[in-house]
């Protein structure tokens, strides 16, 4: 029991020092449109953001989500993945998204007036070697000898359903990384998705300005 309390706080220390601790620049998958007017917010600084400035807060009341787009990094080659299970985590993540936003907005499944769409990738994806037949996604901490390196980036955009005007971008870049190794158990990989979720629905209402 003290081993397996012991791994879960490792596990969500790494998640804050992946949403809120230091990191390099960030890489360009080509997922977003623009990476140039990505700015640092005056509270995450960690998290790079655009908002367009025509974006008009009370005209979008609704939400389609589209499917978990997954992008392998260039070191990635070589590290093979169970597809299976990265299709299972990235639908499981879909639902977890689904999910937290249902608690303050209309989800649906098609394109209107005050629909705005949301488009969510894992980018610069690249396998630990130690799990290779997992999907290891970012939950690492910064090593100095860098060894075991894997590590992934969060990037998503907010776009209107009908015209794709992209309304705003976020991305969040977490490389040169070690694997903690409590991560080496699928079970694991669920709650960090349940976790970015939540800060995922976070950036959303922050988007908004307001929620409801």
């Amino acid at each position: 029991m003290k081993l397996f309390s012991l791994e879960l706080k490792c596990l969500f220390c790494a998640m804050v020092f992946l949403f809120l601790g230091c990191g390099p620049k960030i890489g360009q998958s080509g997922f977003l449109d623009n990476y140039d007017n990505l700015k640092e917010g005056e509270v995450n600084q960690t998290m790079l953001s655009y908002v367009n400035p025509n974006f008009e807060k009370g005209k979008y009341k609704k939400f389609m989500i589209d499917d978990i787009v997954t992008k392998f990094g260039e070191k990635a080659k070589g590290n093979k993945v169970d597809q299976e299970k990265l299709n299972e985590l990235t639908g499981f993540f879909k639902a977890e998204i689904i999910k937290k936003l249902s608690a303050n907005y209309t989800i649906v499944d098609q394109p209107g007036d005050d629909v705005a769409r949301i488009q969510i990738a894992i980018t610069e994806i690249i396998p630990g070697k130690l799990f290779s037949n997992i999907f290891p996604i970012s939950v690492a901490v910064n090593t100095a000898t860098g060894r075991g390196k894997g590590g992934a980036s969060l990037e998503m955009k907010v776009v209107d359903s009908q015209t794709s005007e992209v309304l705003g971008q976020a991305i969040d870049n977490r490389k040169n990384r070690s694997y903690i190794k409590t991560f080496s158990k699928y079970g694991n990989a669920r709650g960090v998705m349940t976790y970015w979720a939540g800060l995922l629905k976070g950036r959303i209402d922050a988007f908004k300005g307001n929620v409801n």
